[in-house]
């Protein structure tokens, strides 16, 4: 599991799960349900806090995760921006923001129920070419 790695985070999210987890104890639930379910706990990418803010980069410095999402989908119109405010709202009211792998249909059912345990919302599916509200 990683919490708020710029390494990690600095290129779009293809083939990710995207989600909102609001209270800690409903992350750490998720968390525990994702790893049963056979995600690996290294593949879980977290954002928290300040330090996840900064990497959704708000301003659109052009080198944050979400900043990627938002120049990939300029021909789509606001989605990138819409989803980065989203997100960096939620994390400024103090909550969390699950990054995880999704390969197939199998894993996008799998991590959608997991998440489900923490109350998740906000959950979307990031795939080369969309973004399918989960």
């Amino acid at each position: 599991m990683y919490f708020n790695k710029p390494d990690r985070l600095m290129t779009y999210p293809t083939t990710r799960v995207c989600a909102i987890i609001d209270e800690r104890n409903s992350a750490s639930q998720a968390l525990d349900a994702l790893i049963k379910s056979g995600t690996k706990e290294e593949d879980i990418e977290i954002l928290y806090g300040r330090e996840g803010i900064d990497l959704l980069d708000p301003k659109e410095n052009s080198h944050g995760f979400f900043a990627k999402i938002a120049q990939k989908f300029q021909s789509f119109g606001d989605i990138g921006k819409t989803l980065m405010r989203i997100y960096e709202a939620a994390l400024r009211r103090g909550g969390y923001v699950f990054v995880v792998p999704s390969y197939n249909e199998n894993d996008k059912d799998l991590i959608r129920r997991s998440l489900d345990i923490g109350k998740a919302r906000e959950i979307n599916y990031f795939s080369t070419w969309f973004v399918e509200s989960m």
